[in-house]
């Protein structure tokens, strides 16, 4: 049922052919990775950021990158040092969320694929992207701040590219920023937990993301955070919410010696702008 009439204009443009990116959540589940060369410590790289827990079955020798993970990661990394074997997966299907392989033999990578098919288990065959699931894109990782870039397979070398190109461009601290900003929506649900709050609380919270630099909210203090939450609940403005400038919010300190500190921050991050532009 449809209501009214809409202009196509104003919808965004679909393209076809692209993948789904989402950010998975493989914390605590378990993931099979075939093989122990310099490509299984690249996908290792990612699971781990990402909490899994790794079967990896590969013969010995190991590359020495995925041989230090067994050492960094003994409680989320378990090696079984052998080739993969059938009954790896017929017998522990329901053990794995997903299925990596990582290994010079084509033929038994894509026998891994139709196994891993018949089970219903998604899986990454690298170097071929028609028995692919899902790619691994190149990531660029600042704390919570995740971006990827994909080529969906046609270029991982112009993705890399890429991504530098993209990191160059954030702004130093997005990372600490980032985080002020989620601690801050955390204790905002803390201090208005009513569900008929849901909007005012959304509203306020885009307003303080438009007030303040990346540089102002990656140098907030603890205290500030508290004192900016006192904020919520003043009424003002065409919308009713008010949210202060960094000189108020600083006024506001006990501890005024953390303002010369700040200080210094921002002129040193300025001193390298300028450097930068130089």
């Amino acid at each position: 049922m449809t209501t009214g009439r809409a202009d196509p204009n104003n919808f965004p443009e679909i393209q076809t052919g692209g993948s789904l990116m989402i950010a998975w959540q493989i914390k605590g589940k378990r993931v099979l990775l075939v093989g122990g060369g310099e490509v299984a410590a690249t996908r290792l790289v990612h699971l781990l950021s990402a909490d899994a827990l790794i079967t990896l079955i590969a013969p010995a020798p190991l590359h020495p990158e995925v041989s230090f993970r067994l050492t960094q990661f003994p409680n989320s990394l378990t090696w079984i040092p052998r080739a993969f074997e059938p009954t790896d997966l017929t017998d522990h299907a329901n053990d794995y969320s997903l299925i990596l392989t990582a290994i010079d033999d084509p033929v038994a990578s894509s026998q891994i694929y139709k196994l891993a098919h018949q089970l219903k288990i998604p899986a990454n065959i690298a170097d071929v992207p028609p028995e692919c699931d899902f790619y691994f894109g190149s990531v660029h990782r600042d704390g919570p701040l995740q971006i990827m870039v994909s080529t969906g397979g046609k270029g991982p070398r112009l993705a890399s590219t890429i991504r530098k190109l993209i990191a160059k461009a954030l702004p130093k601290n997005a990372g600490r920023a980032i985080e002020q900003m989620g601690e801050l929506r955390k204790k905002l649900r803390e201090v208005a937990p009513a569900q008929e709050e849901g909007k005012r609380r959304m509203d306020w919270i885009k307003k303080v993301s438009d007030a303040y630099g990346w540089e102002e909210m990656g140098t907030m203090t603890g205290e500030d955070m508290a004192n900016l939450l006192a904020w919520y609940r003043k009424e003002g403005g065409e919308d009713g919410l008010v949210v202060p400038t960094l000189d108020e919010l600083r006024a506001l300190r006990k501890d005024k010696s953390q303002d010369s500190v700040v200080e210094e921050v921002e002129k040193k991050v300025e001193e390298l702008k300028v450097e930068d532009k130089a």
